[in-house]
């Protein structure tokens, strides 16, 4: 443990000596910092990154953070707060959300630098296993490739027979070949290839339709205090010197169910608005555009002209009425909260619910979540779902199906045939401090 933390602080003093630019040129070893900097643009730019805007965000910070010897920042809990926006006091012991995406920038360096690009750069940069500090270097000192060393072990001094020397050329130019074969089927069956080819079969219906998608968010049901309440708080309360909105604060006893105005399809919940980013964001980078509407505007003739993404559950009407025949569904307890049902419990035994506490806040510490791909006979086109018990597995659920990595990788676990059939994924993910952690699969259905 200490030898790795001398290991660290060795590099950053290193780091902290990077030159700048100046007459004088870089030194023999090391790249200045325009050098890594453009280095830096190819990568991000490149396909290996293009499909992580966290990977993107995580690599350049660390990498300006390093070129301008700001080390105290390449900690954890600074890269929690900078790049994913976590609370400074928030309990990094249990959140992994830096060491995992510290490990999928590492797997997209290695992806980038067996590309085409990758194998010309001039400078390599890399992410050590166990820090968060990168290592700058040019490629020429790099370890010689592993084809090269294979060429120069076998192959021995060519003789004076012009029929020996062409043998040995032949060998040399089959070994070459072979080695190029290996790298071309690994690149082409890794698993990063794997679950994007897994991921673009997911989404094959919208990727390959002229059509716009529809995105129909839904539309909580919102309470207003009436002017009547809302002037008994303030006559109560400090004068403000900005106008901010603040909560009403009136005795309950001069308070009546009046006060209480219900306000309809004006909002909107924040988990639905990153899931319908997220989504809107993905596909446009692949060319595809998106119409978004409430779904209480969407009429049932726009199910069957184009593809959906329903986002929500309770608060999305097509949601609720779509799921009749669904494996798993939205339900309600006697006590009158919401749960995902596995409607094909065995008979004799209590219905299989997956449900959560929650404060009256609407805060929990977990939730569970939906992602469904469903074509049915009385919809033309496919319905995509994403929707939890609560807006924080709504929330979740956006960011998986927008992540190659991610998703790619749990529907390569499903059987053969899947990307030809209906699916349903229930997922479940720690809340911590308001935001879901990375989700697991718990129950699955294909049919």
């Amino acid at each position: 443990m200490f030898q790795k933390k001398d290991n660290q602080n060795t590099r950053m003093a290193n780091l902290a000596a990077y030159p700048k630019d100046s007459l004088a040129g870089p030194t023999p070893t090391l790249p200045v910092a325009s050098e890594i900097q453009a280095q830096l643009k190819h990568i991000l730019a490149s396909p290996s990154f293009q499909g992580s805007k966290r990977g993107q965000q995580f690599l350049e910070y660390v990498c300006l953070k390093a070129l301008s010897g700001e080390m105290g920042c390449l900690k954890e809990r600074g890269i929690a707060v900078e790049v994913f926006g976590r609370q400074p006091n928030s309990d990094m012991g249990d959140d992994t959300i830096v060491r995992v995406g510290a490990r999928e920038v590492r797997k997209r360096l290695a992806q980038y630098y067996v590309t085409a690009g990758g194998v010309s750069a001039p400078i390599v940069i890399d992410l050590p296993p166990g820090s968060y500090v990168p290592d700058f270097r040019y490629a020429a000192e790099a370890s010689p490739k592993i084809e090269e060393k294979v060429l120069v072990e076998i192959l021995p001094p060519p003789l004076s027979s012009t029929g020996n020397r062409f043998k040995y050329w032949a060998v040399a130019v089959a070994l070459v070949t072979i080695a190029c074969v290996a790298m071309a089927w690994t690149y082409v069956w890794s698993p990063a290839n794997a679950n994007k080819k897994a991921f673009n079969l997911f989404w094959a219906p919208v990727l390959q339709s002229s059509e716009p998608m529809l995105v129909a968010v839904g539309h909580p049901l919102v309470y207003h205090a009436s002017w009547r309440a809302q002037r008994l708080s303030e006559i109560g309360l400090p004068p403000q010197q900005i106008l901010m909105q603040r909560p009403v604060q009136v005795a309950p006893e001069l308070l009546n169910g009046s006060d209480m105005i219900p306000v309809q399809n004006q909002y909107v919940g924040f988990g639905d608005l990153v899931a319908a980013n997220e989504v809107s964001n993905m596909l446009a980078r692949r060319g595809n555009e998106v119409r978004v509407r409430l779904a209480s505007a969407v009429d049932f003739a726009d199910l069957r002209k184009t593809q959906t993404l329903l986002i929500g559950a309770v608060t999305n009407r097509w949601t609720m009425e779509l799921q009749n025949g669904w494996r798993f569904q939205f339900a309600n307890t006697s006590e009158r909260s919401n749960v995902i049902r596995d409607t094909q419990t065995p008979a004799g035994q209590p219905p299989r619910d997956w449900n959560i506490s929650s404060k009256e806040d609407g805060s929990a510490a977990e939730d569970y979540f939906l992602v469904c791909r469903v074509k049915t006979p009385i919809a033309g086109g496919a319905q995509f779902v994403v929707a939890g018990v609560k807006q924080f597995g709504t929330e979740a659920a956006g960011r998986l199906i927008a992540d190659p990595e991610q998703l790619g990788a749990i529907l390569r676990t499903l059987p053969p045939g899947w990307e030809n059939q209906n699916l349903q994924l229930v997922l479940h993910s720690r809340v911590i401090s308001n935001t879901p952690a990375q989700p697991e699969v718990v129950a699955w259905h294909v049919w």
